[in-house]
This record gives structure tokens, C-alpha cells and sequence, in this order.
């Protein structure tokens, strides 16, 4: 029979990022498979008082590595799959790597931050990659971060590419009506390219045939609000993100560094050209010459200077079906699922 399994997650399944996407669908998938599946928030294990503040996100993996800790010595059988650096006291069977904050710091050098708390999380992944008995990396960037920086052994980290349910998103028609419609979707901040994506903005304010449409669950910095030609919307649910999908025709992602983003798979799935760093997916399909995606310029003046014919040339290649189909393939999140499960042993023996 299969073992129970607990699922660490210190946001659960809430609306606020990628991880909780991932875990959302990865728990869907485990039950599906006739797993019982308990998912351990911060609910779960920290006092009431703790629970949404920013504390918690470094007492969390410690109360989370007792409260596995107690179950497993009162005989309790089970398997634990974690995220990043939510059991660094505890060895789970294995550990999923969305990002990493060693990484998130290299790449944001320049800002002058001094990162104090993003060290402890960085500290806090380490020792959870360390302890781990499988170490599940959704990138090679990732993979070679863990393995350089943290001195995790090769042998133990394997590389899953994220995957999303492509069905839940539409591949319409895109550049139909002579607008250039853009969009971004995250979280307004440095390292998501925020101060890059205020140019662009305000660019796109002086333009009369272009759009700009942010998806966030952040806060509006005053120099995002009021701008004509741009929308901004608020709070959308993982299941909304096709609404904003269907809004837009190119994604921007000025992101200093990611894992292996969703945003970008389900811009695809939904017919959506992508025009990014090299980070992440992104940096994986700009490899491989996926004609949907191409680099954003450094510059906002490089981009101003270059819009039309990038922005002509996505024109030309999108496909929409073919984009859909692509990502429907190869990047499902049944594939997903299916190797992160074959990298576990869910049966009793």
C-alpha cells in the first residue's frame, strides 16, 4: 500500500507564487494516484500569532523539521516531500529546489541590499539540500547552484523541468487588432525586473497603438498607478491566469533570476509570445531556439529603439496551436508529476 505522505509547503496552496502552483498541482497528482496526502503549513505547526508574518518564513523550517521529527520517532511510517528550505533538521526523501536564494543574491548584487535575511533563507536551503535524501532541481541553473555553491553531492540532485496543466489555458489569436498588447505577471519587485518594467510603462503611456497589462498580487508603487494605457490586475487566483493571458500578446519577463517560471509555460499554452532575460525557462528556450520566445535587450532604451521589429518579428512566428501543443507535450505537468514520483519510494514495503 502506499505510505502517507506529507507535503511541505509553508504558504500551503495560497495565491502567492509559483511554489504554491507547483505544490497545488503536485498534490492534485498524488492524490489522483490514491496517495493520502497531508499538506504541512504554517497552520499546521506554528502558533497562531507567527502565522503570515515575516518571522515565520525562518521559524517555519525548524518547527517544521520537529513536528516530521515527533511523528517519525513515535513510529510513524511516511514519506515527506519538501520545498527549497522548509526541513533543514529533518532528512526528507526528497527536497524540490524552485530557485535559490544564493542565486537571487549573486544576481541582485548591484541593488546595494545587504540580503540579511535572503542569507539566513539561503543557509536554511543548503542544510534542507543537505539533509535530503533526493535533491529534485527544477533547472540545471538551479542543479549547479546547489551542487557549486552548496556542496550538495551530484549524485544526489536530478534535474525536472516544472510543468503546468496546459489545458486551463487558451490558445487564441494574437496581434489581431493593431494594438501591441503587452504584459508582465508577478510580484512588483527588484528582482523581478521592477525598475526596468517602470520604463517600459511609462513608454508605453506615450504610445497610441500599444497596451500594457500587469498581473500581481502586490502592492501598486506609485509609479505604476495612473499611467494611460496601462491595467493592472489585482489578486488573480492560478485558476484566473487565462483571463490575463487572453489579454495580452507578448509577456515580459525582465526577471534577474528564476528557477523555472510558470508564467512562461502558460504564456506559451496560451498563445503567448515571450520576451525575457536569460533566466530560467526562458533561458532554456532561448537555447533551443523556440521561435515563440526571444531576449529582451538590457537596456529600456536598447528595447524602445528595437520594439518593432521584435515585436514584428513575434508577430511572424506566433502559432498559437503550435505554441499550445509544444508546451502540452513537453512540459506537462503530468511529465512533471510522473518523474518526481518516479525519483520516490511511495510504497510500504
Amino acid at each position: 500500500m502506499l505510505l502517507p505522505i506529507f507535503l511541505v509547503s509553508r504558504n500551503g496552496v495560497k495565491n502567492t507564487g509559483g511554489v504554491e502552483r507547483v505544490v497545488h498541482l503536485l498534490q492534485s497528482d498524488l492524490k489522483r494516484h490514491g496517495a493520502e496526502v497531508t499538506l504541512v503549513d504554517e497552520a499546521m505547526v506554528l502558533p497562531q500569532f507567527l502565522c503570515g508574518k515575516r518571522l515565520a518564513q525562518f521559524a517555519f523550517p525548524i518547527a517544521a523539521s520537529l513536528w516530521l521529527w515527533a511523528r517519525r520517532l513515535s513510529g510513524g511510517k511516511f514519506v515527506t516531500i519538501s520545498n527549497s528550505s522548509y526541513t533543514p533538521l529533518y532528512p526528507a526523501e526528497a527536497v524540490i529546489v524552485h530557485g535559490s536564494a544564493a542565486g537571487y543574491i549573486r544576481a541582485l548584487a548591484k541593488s546595494g541590499n545587504r540580503f540579511l535575511g535572503m542569507r539566513l533563507l539561503a543557509r536554511l536551503e543548503g542544510l534542507t539540500m543537505r539533509c535530503a535524501q533526493r535533491v529534485i532541481c527544477v533547472s540545471e541553473a538551479v542543479r549547479d547552484l546547489c551542487i557549486g555553491h552548496h556542496g550538495v553531492p551530484a549524485r544526489k540532485c536530478r534535474v525536472v523541468h516544472n510543468g503546468i496543466d496546459a489545458t486551463v489555458f487558451h490558445a487564441g489569436q494574437k496581434f489581431t487588432n493593431g494594438l501591441v498588447r503587452l504584459g508582465f505577471a508577478g510580484r512588483l519587485e527588484y528582482g523581478k525586473g521592477l525598475p526596468y518594467l517602470i520604463e517600459i510603462a511609462r513608454w508605453v503611456g506615450t504610445q497610441p497603438n500599444m497596451r500594457l497589462v500587469i498581473a500581481t498580487t502586490s502592492d501598486v508603487p506609485t509609479a505604476l498607478k495612473n499611467l494611460p494605457g496601462i491595467t493592472i490586475v489585482p489578486g488573480l487566483a492560478p485558476d484566473q491566469m487565462s483571463t490575463f493571458y487572453d489579454m495580452i500578446d507578448i509577456m515580459l519577463l525582465p526577471s534577474l533570476f528564476e528557477g523555472f517560471e510558470l508564467v512562461t509555460l502558460e504564456a506559451l499554452a496560451s498563445g503567448v509570445s515571450v520576451l525575457g532575460t536569460r533566466v530560467g525557462a526562458c533561458d532554456l528556450f532561448l537555447r533551443q531556439g523556440v521561435p515563440w520566445v526571444s531576449e529582451l535587450p538590457t537596456d529600456t532604451s536598447d528595447f524602445v529603439r528595437q520594439a518593432a521589429s521584435i515585436f514584428e518579428r513575434l508577430r511572424r512566428n506566433s502559432d498559437p496551436a503550435r505554441m499550445h501543443a509544444f508546451i502540452e507535450e513537453s512540459f506537462s505537468i503530468e511529465r512533471f508529476c510522473k518523474q518526481i514520483r518516479a525519483q520516490l519510494q511511495l510504497r510500504d514495503s
